[in-house]
């Protein structure tokens, strides 16, 4: 695939987790790909595919109204494409999860074989975890 190929498919990712297609997500993340999240919360560290899976089921229990993931800008270079992205969603605990990303994908044979997430780690971990980061 070429840079704008691998641009277009971290935008389909990115509107498919917004959008609650997590089936979409599975087929596009390699089987063996990695998953990298900042911070210091339980869910902070190394991954493999099935953490992304586990995040389908954990988003539809946490935001029974949905949660918006919304990319704002997209940058490539060959393999690597990055993402600005913001989502919005009410967490069951009644808080507005509003967080801002940057999201570096990795794109290989049209697979993501590599995710790495950075974001307002404070916010994510009061607002799933009901404490500071």
């Amino acid at each position: 695939m070429d840079t704008q190929e691998n641009k277009a498919l971290a935008n389909k990712v990115i509107q498919a987790i917004g959008a609650g297609d997590w089936t979409f997500v599975e087929e596009a993340f390699a089987e063996d790909a990695k998953v990298w999240v900042a911070g210091s919360m339980p869910i902070s560290g190394n991954h493999g595919k099935a953490f992304v899976l586990a995040s389908g089921g954990r988003t539809k229990a946490f935001f029974p109204e949905g949660m918006s993931l919304t990319p704002k800008a997209l940058t490539a270079e060959g393999e690597r494409v990055a993402v600005e992205a913001v989502s919005l969603g009410k967490h069951v605990s009644g808080k507005i999860y509003n967080n801002h990303f940057h999201i570096l994908m990795v794109i290989r044979d049209g697979k993501v074989q590599e995710w790495k997430e950075y974001m307002d780690t404070m916010h994510a971990n009061d607002v799933f975890f009901g404490g500071p980061d």
